[in-house]
């Protein structure tokens, strides 16, 4: 999986992160196949919890101040999925085979069910707001 026109949204900030994840899964997926995810793996989770902390802040911030209409339910799936991570990581505390196909089994469906939809949704809010706004 790489990053390509499908998962942008327009919105600069958001095609640059979810960039950064799609890449990290592609490494993580390019190690997974060759057995070298060991290393990788203790790396990943950390800039998952990172990145979701990071990255999600920034979409509520940018959903309250646009006034997206999909707000509640968006920052829903955010809690779950880092309510989801956490609960990875308590569990997966040391790599193993079944710890790392986990995990790229939950970034590929979080990237397939939440960029490709609610974030594509979310950007085009945001730029219909800022072109019917005068704002840039």
């Amino acid at each position: 999986m790489d990053f390509d026109a499908k998962y942008e949204t327009g919105v600069l900030w958001q095609d640059f992160q979810h960039k950064q994840l799609i890449d990290l899964f592609t490494q993580v997926k390019e190690a997974r196949a060759s057995n070298k995810d060991q290393n990788l793996y203790r790396y990943t989770v950390a800039f998952l919890a990172m990145y979701v902390n990071h990255h999600f802040k920034l979409e509520e911030k940018y959903m309250e101040q646009y006034k997206y209409p999909g707000r509640k339910l968006h920052t829903k799936e955010h809690q779950d999925f880092v309510h989801e991570l956490k609960e990875f990581r308590m569990d997966n505390k040391d790599y193993s085979p079944q710890a790392g196909d986990d995990l790229l089994m939950r970034m590929g469906e979080w990237i397939l069910s939440h960029i490709l939809e609610d974030d594509q949704k979310l950007g085009k809010h945001i730029l219909n707001w800022e072109k019917t706004s005068g704002k840039s």
